[in-house]
């Protein structure tokens, strides 16, 4: 990267003091205006462009911790990769504005904008100015949100694939035809939150609590592209040329939202291809070469990897629960310089999938939900196959709402086991000598301690194991209506409790 100008740095910090006398004083400063200039890759951590003009800002890649931008004009920022942890965005206008893969954790958004808008040349509002960034759709795509405050928010038509959202406060927020494909809300609080025409795949919805009744339209399924078997594997087809060939001839297959169902594609490549958010379910891809393939969100329910290649691949969050896996190859790949390039199967549903002789040396898992029987019909070691960021400890956890009254216990095949406290997202458990491993799923019954009629069956992934402490941290996997029936108890039982 280029060194900035250094009279472009003095320029920029005159604004930015400025600004600051105006917040104290408007008459003795002035209001910064950075509409469209570029502040990327910048140290602005805890700086105040309280009520700023930065539409069109580029501030990717921007440090940006704990600063605030209250009520600031971000309308079509590109915010890429922007460091925004313990940020303030307090009524912030983040209309239009690309937030992929932006870090948000713990930061406060209360009333934040993030409907759509599109942004014209000069930042005028000219009738038959050109737009100039896209269709306007505001982006959290894989953003980091975990414990964030987006109470009253409004995400109306908001791309939120991906994103994690655990923890974080979305009282009242407005999720109208907003997209929740693979996005994580464990633990978060939806009370009040608006659901109307709402895209959220099957695999996202049943893993998400929401505390009351929705109606019949609240929830719509994506709308995936049904594609012929035989356009797919003519796209294939030229796929397999434009990698033979290094890129000079054919196309590479890049594909969103499609659905191909029971493909045969025994010892095709698709090395490096891009198939997010896509449908294959009942594929046949034994033997297929899928090296460095992004398969993000992708569904291969009941697929046949087995000898499949997967080094290096992506599939966030992917749905691969009764797929078969035998002796599937998901090793890291050698890049240049020495670097090793891990497969990632961070939070991936692998349900009573057969991963029977799979390799998954270093591979990224951490979230990822295996069956109670991982370890009788696979022989994967989640001590190997596992995220190298470690687990956060379980006082990190459901920050926002945690009780210990009423009571609850979790009878499972190993024993009962009482909660030394529960939330929406799950429970911690005093459970000495259990066996359960962290990213292992297992059934449970779950009851309240002086309520035995009020019960129900659960789905439960080890987040965390503490053997010093006796305690074992999960999470609920879905929400039956019988666990939510069981969770607003609970709360009306809490609530009497405390008066």
């Amino acid at each position: 990267m280029a060194e900035r100008d250094p009279k472009e740095i003095d320029e920029l910090r005159t604004i930015i003091q400025a600004h600051q006398a105006w917040l104290k004083r408007p008459s003795s400063g002035r209001r910064a205006d950075l509409s469209f200039r570029d502040l990327s890759r910048l140290n602005l951590e805890r700086v105040s462009l309280a009520g700023a003009k930065l539409a069109g800002a580029n501030l990717g890649n921007t440090r940006m911790v704990k600063a605030d931008l209250s009520q600031a004009d971000l309308f079509g920022a590109d915010m890429e990769a922007v460091n925004l942890t313990g940020a303030v965005l307090t009524g912030a206008d983040l209309r239009g504005a690309n937030l992929h893969r932006a870090l948000l954790t713990d930061a406060n958004l209360r009333g934040a904008d993030f409907r759509a808008g599109e942004l014209m040349d000069g930042g005028q509002e000219s009738p038959g100015q050109k737009a100039t960034r896209g269709t306007g759709t505001t982006r959290l795509t894989e953003a980091k949100m975990e414990r964030s405050i987006l109470a009253g928010a409004n995400f109306a038509g908001c791309d939120l694939t991906g994103a994690d959202l655990n923890d974080a406060d979305l009282t009242g927020a407005e999720l109208t035809s907003a997209v929740l494909m693979g996005t994580d809300f464990c633990g978060a609080n939806l009370d009040g939150a608006v659901f109307g025409n709402t895209v959220m795949d099957h695999a996202t919805l049943t893993r998400t609590f929401i505390p009351f009744a929705l109606p019949p339209d609240a929830i719509v399924r994506p709308n995936y592209t049904a594609m012929p078997v035989a356009e797919f594997l003519d796209l294939v087809e030229r796929h397999e040329r434009w990698v033979d060939s290094g890129g000079a001839e054919g196309a590479r297959l890049d594909l969103d939202l499609v659905s191909v169902a029971g493909a045969d594609l025994h010892g095709r490549t698709l090395a490096a291809a891009r198939l997010r958010r896509c449908r294959l379910p009942g594929a046949r891809l034994t033997k297929a070469s899928l090296e460095m393939a992004e398969l993000s969100y992708i569904d291969l329910d009941e697929a046949d990897l087995r000898d499949a290649v997967l080094r290096g691949a992506t599939l966030r969050r992917a749905y691969l629960a009764h797929a078969l896996m035998n002796g599937l190859d998901a090793g890291p790949v050698a890049l240049a310089g020495g670097r090793d390039w891990p497969a990632n199967f961070e939070g991936a549903d692998f349900s009573d999938a057969d991963l029977r002789g799979a390799v998954m040396g270093q591979a990224l898992v951490r979230g990822a939900v295996f069956t109670d029987t991982l370890t009788d019909r696979s022989g994967i070691d989640l001590s190997v196959a596992s995220s190298p960021v470690p687990a956060p400890p379980p006082e990190e956890r459901r920050r926002q709402k945690r009780f210990v009254r009423p009571g609850m216990i979790v009878h499972t095949d190993h024993g009962s086991f009482p909660a030394r406290n529960w939330s929406v997202g799950g429970l911690c458990l005093l459970a000495v000598d259990q066996p359960y491993q962290r990213g292992q799923t297992f059934r449970a019954r779950v009851v309240l301690t002086d309520r035995q009629d009020v019960a129900a069956i659960a789905n439960l992934v080890v987040l965390h194991r503490d053997e010093e402490r006796g305690q074992l941290s999960v999470r609920f996997h879905q929400y039956g209506d019988d666990l939510k029936a069981l969770l607003k108890t609970a709360f009306l039982e809490h609530q009497k409790m405390a008066g």
